[in-house]
């Protein structure tokens, strides 16, 4: 190969990834995914729905480690498809589950049903579906096709926007009148997209985190404006700042919106006049980052991989991520 046809090679490899170098976190892993799809019911809730759908990988021989996605406001067990399938790529699986009340349905019958993500009474059921699930998975019934694939004891929750609340209530946040009975102690570690402040009917940014109960990595972009505008894009830093007693990271990248943040290819029609919803230009790119991101927090999270600590802690992300955003690791105690 001449000299001209390698360099023009780099450079369609550069622009694959939106401008970042290669990185493998990024690229389809090795294993090939299958997709199941189940109903649970919740018979200690008036047999409330849990609706799911779950990415594995196909030849991993052993059952593997699980990941929980939570979807934002209108959403269904099919958001993030991209992020499904990646993770299983590499050998986790994702099961992606539906929360009744704040599902798309929900919101094409009342737009206002958003609403609830402001009041943690009216959030309570969906902050419970993922103690429900997590249940499920340990006790090995009514897995279906699922038995004997998934790991009990590797649980993890990943969710986007109102599911980046659910996540973080999951992994400890307080929440007034609660306390900390919505967090589920069995799940190993959170992935936080579009992370919120504590909501004013949740408590205070000072005291929320103080009890956090698993190492998080928290994703956001300079552009990750809420829909309801209720606090500022710059804010989705405060649970990463006021926590101290978990390993924490954060990435930061420039221009992502709240639709980047979503995994989505394709924007919403309903929700495109939405703030925060704007097109993102090198959304690619971003997309690229924020796979990278998940796939070395799972394996230092699940697979305590040395490598993948490394990645995160030594330069190795911040590389990949480049001049489009930036990375920060604060370890427990800081």
């Amino acid at each position: 190969m001449t000299r001209r046809i390698r360099v023009l090679a780099c450079v369609v490899l550069v622009l694959a990834h939106g401008g970042a170098g290669a990185d493998e976190r990024s690229d389809p892993g090795l294993q090939r995914v299958q997709v199941v799809e189940g109903e649970w019911k919740d018979s200690a809730r008036d047999s409330r729905s849990v609706l799911w759908k779950c990415y594995l990988p196909v030849e991993s021989g052993s059952p593997v480690p699980v990941v929980i996605y939570s979807h934002g406001g209108g959403g269904t067990r099919h958001t993030n498809a991209m992020l499904g399938r990646h993770l299983a790529s590499h050998g986790f699986a994702s099961l992606h589950i539906q929360h009744v009340g704040s599902d798309d349905r929900a919101v094409r019958a009342n737009f206002r049903s958003m609403k609830a993500i402001n009041d943690p009474e009216e959030s309570e059921p969906r902050f419970r579906d993922v103690s429900f699930v997590v249940k499920q998975l340990r006790s090995g019934e009514q897995l279906g096709q699922l038995k004997g694939r998934l790991d009990r004891d590797r649980i993890g929750i990943a969710g986007h926007s109102y599911g980046g609340l659910t996540s973080q209530v999951a992994a400890g946040q307080q929440v007034r009148g609660f306390d900390q009975t919505l967090s589920v102690r069995e799940l190993k570690g959170a992935f936080i997209l579009s992370p919120s402040p504590p909501r004013e009917a949740y408590g205070h940014a000072q005291t929320s985190f103080q009890k956090m109960l698993m190492p998080m990595f928290s994703v956001t972009g300079t552009a990750d404006t809420p829909p309801d505008k209720t606090f500022l894009a710059k804010d989705r830093r405060i649970p990463f700042d006021r926590t101290s007693n978990v390993d924490q990271w954060l990435l930061v990248l420039d221009g992502a919106s709240h639709f980047t943040l979503s995994g989505q290819e394709k924007r919403p029609a309903l929700a495109k006049s939405l703030p925060g919803m704007e097109a993102d230009p090198n959304l690619e790119g971003n997309h690229a980052r924020i796979r990278a991101a998940a796939v070395a927090f799972w394996q230092t999270v699940f697979l305590n991989e040395e490598s993948a600590r490394k990645y995160l802690n030594d330069g190795g992300f911040a590389k990949f991520v480049g001049e489009r955003g930036h990375v920060e690791y604060k370890p427990a105690g800081r």
